[in-house]
């Protein structure tokens, strides 16, 4: 009962701050949120920001985030928010800070604003900084970084901020690790709460994409969460989620996969992204995210795909 499938959290992650972008900052770097004209919208410069840092990692970065951005006092400034979410502790991450930091100056020629997110159980690891001297010369970079661990569940749950609910998706999967039963219960509980939160059925849908994404269960418990969860609905007359938004969740993984391919090896083939959009089997789909990031060419991964046609043939 112990053995649930493993959570997805990169990926998860890169869905939550792409469609709740803005309650993202609002609730984890408010002064930032202050500071930002939305009214001037923003730019997302995802793409090139992996292209950017290719050389310096495998390309794993996948919920990172590049905004080029107006502020109140009419500049334009780049913002980074550089997330760890899976990882313990990494010697070198104030060093990547660092570098991602220095490189996108020299590109876009503007002020970069770094940030960081740690979503790893490891609570005494807090980098902030990074630097060099030597000779009278001095290099260094201080960067703001929130800590999920440091959100309490009750400073949480009086929040209406819709991120609220991700982080306490994220710390509840942290915690039951290993513990399917405890981590079924933490689920149920957690998707009942965004009705009574009076969310809209559009809000409902998104938060529980994220929901289902991460807090994986074995097979015989997530039957069990569907069936209970279609009771719930039925009762209380809220049909948002009696379909599981599983199409919705394989447009998502199907997006994934061809976006890191296309920045790892560039465009990909029609025929290849038919091949992609045409899975229908999820749990293969979040294990391609994952083989999307470390497969050594497109000719391996493509061999990946016959070998699931022929199980399934």
């Amino acid at each position: 009962m112990n053995n649930q499938p493993n959570s997805d959290y990169d990926s998860a992650w890169k869905e939550a701050i792409t469609v709740y972008l803005e309650p993202f900052i609002e609730y984890c770097f408010p002064e930032v949120y202050q500071d930002i004209n939305w009214e001037k919208g923003y730019e997302t410069l995802d793409t090139e920001l992996q292209e950017l840092i290719r050389d310096s990692e495998t390309g794993r970065r996948l919920a990172d985030k590049l905004l080029k951005v107006t502020l109140r006092n009419g500049e334009n400034a780049l913002v980074l928010i550089h997330i760890e979410i899976q990882g313990q502790e990494q010697a070198d991450f104030a060093e990547r800070m660092y570098i991602y930091n220095h490189r996108l100056f020299d590109r876009y020629c503007l002020k970069v604003f770094s940030f960081a997110v740690l979503g790893d159980d490891n609570p005494n690891w807090r980098p902030t900084s990074y630097s060099y001297s030597a000779w009278g010369f001095e290099s260094h970079l201080h960067f703001p970084s929130i800590k999920l661990l440091d959100y309490s569940n009750d400073v949480l749950e009086q929040s209406n901020n819709p991120f609220a609910i991700i982080i306490i998706a994220h710390l509840q999967t942290q915690a039951t690790q290993g513990n399917a039963q405890q981590r079924f219960q933490f689920k149920s509980n957690l998707v009942r709460r965004l009705y009574q939160l009076g969310y809209t059925g559009e809000q409902i849908r998104q938060l529980f994409r994220f929901i289902e994404w991460i807090m994986t269960l074995p097979e015989t418990l997530q039957f069990q969460f569907k069936t209970e969860l279609n009771r719930y609905e039925e009762e209380n007359r809220m049909p948002f989620l009696t379909s599981f938004e599983i199409d919705g969740m394989l447009k998502m993984g199907h997006e994934n996969v061809i976006q890191i391919l296309e920045t790892r090896f560039g465009n990909l083939s029609d025929n290849l992204k038919n091949q992609i959009n045409s899975l229908k089997d999820l749990d293969f789909l979040k294990s391609l995210v994952k083989q999307a990031v470390t497969v050594a060419s497109l000719e391996n991964f493509e061999e990946l795909l016959q070998q699931q046609n022929r199980v399934e043939n």
